[in-house]
């Protein structure tokens, strides 16, 4: 926390003293002399072009120590939907919620329950689509797992094996069971075509998801896992139930007044939020 405090406390030092710098002239141009932006000397220049890399490398080095910026709760981000990303509920639902999980996360573990009876609170409403977040390396195969089984139709059903086996009862992972051999045991257990499977386990696509589902989730905001975004409106962490359902509810009246006002259903999601939505988190230091 002292670190973090000092080089806020430097970034505005140095930011106050550009800002003067660009004001008056340098020294031995005549103390408490002035001049405008087009007036300033050389040698002020090349003292203010040197104080503004050091700022940039504060910079730099604060937003390293304070970490990525949480995404703004009151805000609606731009979470599109990939091809591969595996979608269950109606395809048309009115209300889209982006989960982003790992397998070898236990709090993930606990959302794909919330997120069931969500589903089941909201069956013609509600729609979720799946990007993985690999923040263990032992959870690769078992996402590339639920994009191979996706191609087949299977994905629920692989997310359930590997839910249902990789968690022992007493809340323990059970490492052996998310390995590629498991993956191809779950797979033969669910009638999959396995020649198909395991090239698709290895392919450049499901490879692919897997940055590109990073890629898009970090931009918004998500460094960790589980998190939601309902409709572009970011939850990170474990959320409860009741708390899910109300902001469904509340998402689901805003949908259908735009809805009403003349948008297709099925475009609602791309028209209101992807392509309105904010498409980054602001950075600690960006400006409008």
């Amino acid at each position: 926390m002292f670190r973090t405090s000092a080089l806020v406390g430097l970034v505005a030092m140095a930011v106050a003293a550009s800002a003067c710098n660009k004001d008056t002239k340098a020294d031995g141009a005549g103390a408490g002399a002035t001049t405008t932006g087009a007036e300033l000397p050389k040698d002020a220049e090349s003292r203010l072009a040197r104080l503004e890399k050091r700022v940039d490398k504060v910079i730099e080095v604060l937003e390293k120590a304070l970490g990525s910026p949480d995404p703004d709760p009151n805000a609606v981000y731009s979470v599109p939907i990939d091809p591969s990303d595996p979608i269950e509920g109606p395809v048309d639902a009115t209300v889209t919620v982006v989960e982003g999980f790992e397998f070898a996360c236990p709090y993930c573990l606990k959302a794909n329950q919330i997120v069931e009876d969500l589903r089941k609170a909201f069956p013609d409403d509600v729609r979720v689509v799946t990007k993985y977040l690999v923040v263990h390396p032992p959870a690769v195969p078992s996402g590339l797992a639920v994009c191979a089984a996706n191609k087949q139709g299977k994905f629920t059903e692989m997310k359930n094996a590997i839910w249902q086996n990789a968690w022992g009862p007493d809340g323990r992972i059970i490492q052996p069971q998310l390995s590629p051999e498991a993956m191809e045991i779950f797979a033969g257990q669910l009638g999959l075509d396995m020649d198909r499977f395991k090239k698709d386990m290895s392919g450049e696509e499901c490879q692919g998801w897997l940055q590109k589902s990073q890629d898009t989730l970090h931009a918004v905001g998500q460094s960790g896992t589980p998190g939601f975004y309902i409709n572009g409106r970011a939850l990170g962490g474990l959320v409860p139930l009741d708390a899910m359902k109300q902001i469904v509810g509340e998402e689901l009246e805003k949908a259908n007044k735009v809805i009403a006002g003349g948008v297709a259903q099925k475009d609602f999601y791309k028209v209101a939020v992807v392509d309105k939505g904010e498409k980054k988190v602001k950075g600690w230091f960006e400006v409008d």
